[in-house]
């Protein structure tokens, strides 16, 4: 009996060790794993983490600056050719960027103002060195913000004003308040134990959210002197180490303490100015580390007490570790706090994946959380079709070494129509340069960017007329004359009234304006489509047609038919009750590439075509080298 309980008990304690030893190499292999995909540390968690999140900062602050650089610079062009006396007229354009800036003026070259827009307390402006860049063609932001007499500091954009012939006349100096720069740093990156501000190369802070003042100082406090009074818990990151990174403009983890209280910092460059992003946030809630050491203890301790549940604890665990990521995640302020944004993360193996983080349905008018395998690509069924070489991009930059993506699409909402957004993102790569995860956000921007592609018009399009400038015109038909097209023409139609200053005399300039206007209307109706419209200069217009002609009596043939709607559309009278005058107009054509493959040979023949029909008698049109003419 006893030699068979004993028998008994060797086997027993044989299967318990093999059972305990089996079940250690799988918690061994799960927490193996388990750690890699937590990337092995806390530490190291929280500081991808934390640079993800400056880098988003930095995002934000890059877009910020270059946005309202751009719309400074459209419109400067937009106020190209207007004369700096006339102050409704200026006013009009500068009220259109009024929600973009605090105060708006205009300076002639040697810095004195000549119009002004809201309350801009600057003194000797052609000092600073973004104004004497503007005054050179350049659009730019001062290098420091700059004291008002009122004691508020004011950051600077400028951008040059050129007349018609290409050089600066006037500098546009529009300013932001360092209390808007401040609202806008708390709208879009700052919040509750998230501190941020803005840094020059030196280390001093220009601004930021006002509880980073709380911690640091007020604006021109030194972000190094900071740091010496701090607790520094990362190696080798003393402030010469931050100065000589800051230099290289390398990225930059700190952990540190201050008055008692846990933080971590990742400073990130800013393509403005050679600034960095200041990005603390608070460390208290980032015990993931002891966390996961603690349970793998205790459940090293359960195994030996019952080793199979140990296990399926400790798979559960597994499964569910990557919600303890994104909580994390959270925490830290990754899922952004703007309005109309929604976060998303595209992970690409074991199989391609979309999580989307946030209500997706107030954009497209659905909603869904997750998308696998080929139906992520469904996303594109909602991209506007001009919009659709995004796939194109976006698979170029997943084949590339970048790290950061931004772009502007049209998205379809609920309501049918397309809107601006802008999508932003970060990859995750392995050490192998494979993409793991991209970590993105697709945010409305359809009043920002709406407004941009506005000035972008009006700084291309005559202010009276609404046709196309002569510089603009002249632009786009040498572009258009570089395409090589069998059997393609370029009909190019000079249009000059007859009679017009007839109209200014007698009329009075009203009447002449409203005979250009209602030229440029004529032509629009004329050449409805797959033409180019502008003005040239006071009652000069062109056209620019493009026909492929079968052959050369299809060709003239329709020359014939719209230089003739063109003649008898302008065969008007204006009359003001007292007095009446009638005009008529003179068209010179010439024919590309049959008379010329590039736009000053064309202008030239069209113009003597021109001079040919005002000289034998006007209200005709003449096709450069045909010797007759026609009304």
């Amino acid at each position: 009996m006893e030699k068979i309980m004993g028998n008994s008990k060797v086997k027993f304690s044989n299967v318990c060790y093999v059972i305990t030893g089996i079940s250690i190499i799988l918690i061994i292999a799960i927490l193996s794993n388990y750690f890699s995909d937590m990337k092995h540390t806390s530490q190291e968690i929280k500081k991808e983490i934390q640079i993800t999140g400056a880098r988003i900062a930095s995002g934000y602050i890059y877009d910020f600056f270059e946005g309202r650089k751009a719309s400074l610079s459209l419109l400067g062009k937009c106020l190209t050719g207007l004369g700096t006396g006339n102050g409704a007229v200026l006013e009009e354009q500068l009220s259109s960027e009024a929600d973009l800036f605090d105060s708006i003026v205009i300076a002639d070259k040697n810095g004195s103002f000549i119009f002004e827009y809201g309350t801009c307390d600057i003194e000797d402006i052609q000092k600073d060195s973004g104004f004497e860049k503007a005054a050179e063609g350049v659009c730019t932001v001062s290098e420091e913000l700059i004291l008002r007499q009122d004691g508020e500091h004011e950051l600077i954009f400028y951008a040059p004003v050129m007349d018609v012939d290409g050089k600066v006349k006037a500098v546009l100096a529009a300013s932001l308040l360092e209390s808007t720069l401040t609202s806008y740093m708390e709208k879009k990156i700052a919040g509750p134990g998230i501190f941020a501000a803005v840094m020059n190369n030196r280390g001093r802070i220009m601004y930021g959210s006002s509880n980073i003042y709380d911690m640091i100082g007020e604006t021109g406090s030194s972000f190094f002197s900071f740091i010496k009074a701090c607790k520094v818990y990362t190696e080798n990151s003393g402030t010469d180490y931050i100065q000589g990174s800051m230099h290289d403009r390398k990225e930059i983890f700190l952990e540190f303490a201050y008055e008692g209280d846990k933080f971590v910092s990742a400073c990130m460059p800013v393509e403005v100015n050679d600034g960095y992003i200041v990005y603390i946030a608070d460390a208290s809630n980032a015990g993931i580390g002891n966390k996961v050491v603690s349970a793998s203890n205790s459940l090293l301790v359960k195994l030996l007490i019952a080793d199979l549940v140990v296990i399926f604890g400790i798979l559960f665990y597994h499964i569910n570790g990557r919600a303890k990521v994104i909580k994390l995640l959270d925490n830290y302020g990754i899922i952004d706090k703007q309005e109309g944004a929604v976060l998303f993360e595209y992970t690409f193996t074991p199989k391609k994946r979309i999580d989307v983080y946030g209500d997706f349905s107030h954009v497209v008018g659905k909603n869904f959380s997750q998308l696998v395998g080929e139906a992520v690509y469904d996303v594109y069924e909602y991209v506007h079709e001009d919009d659709a070489s995004i796939r194109g991009r976006l698979h170029e930059f997943f084949d590339s070494e970048d790290e950061v993506f931004s772009s502007e699409v049209r998205i379809l909402d609920q309501n049918g129509d397309y809107g601006w957004y802008r999508l932003t993102g970060t990859m995750f790569r392995d050490s192998d340069g494979n993409c793991e995860r991209f970590v993105g956000k697709v945010v409305n921007a359809n009043k920002q960017i709406s407004m941009e592609k506005n000035l972008v018009q009006r700084a291309e399009n005559d202010l009276l007329t609404g046709v196309l400038n002569k510089k603009t015109i002249e632009a786009k038909i040498a572009e258009k004359l570089k395409d090589k097209h069998e059997g393609r023409n370029y009909i190019f139609f000079m249009v000059d009234l007859d009679n017009f200053k007839n109209v200014n005399d007698t009329l009075g300039h009203i009447y002449g304006d409203k005979a250009i206007a209602d030229t440029a209307e004529a032509l629009t109706e004329i050449f409805h489509s797959n033409a180019f419209i502008g003005r040239l200069g006071g009652d000069e217009f062109a056209v620019c047609a493009i026909y492929d002609a079968f052959d050369e009596e299809s060709l003239m043939e329709f020359i014939i038919k719209n230089a003739e709607k063109v003649c008898e559309a302008n065969r008007r009278e204006y009359s003001d009750g007292a007095n009446t005058v009638k005009i008529s107009s003179s068209v010179g054509i010439s024919i590309g590439p049959k008379d010329g493959s590039d736009f000053e040979l064309l202008y030239k023949k069209a113009d003597e075509a021109l001079y040919s029909s005002k000289k034998t008698g006007k209200n005709k049109f003449t096709i450069y080298g045909i010797a007759d003419s026609r009304n």
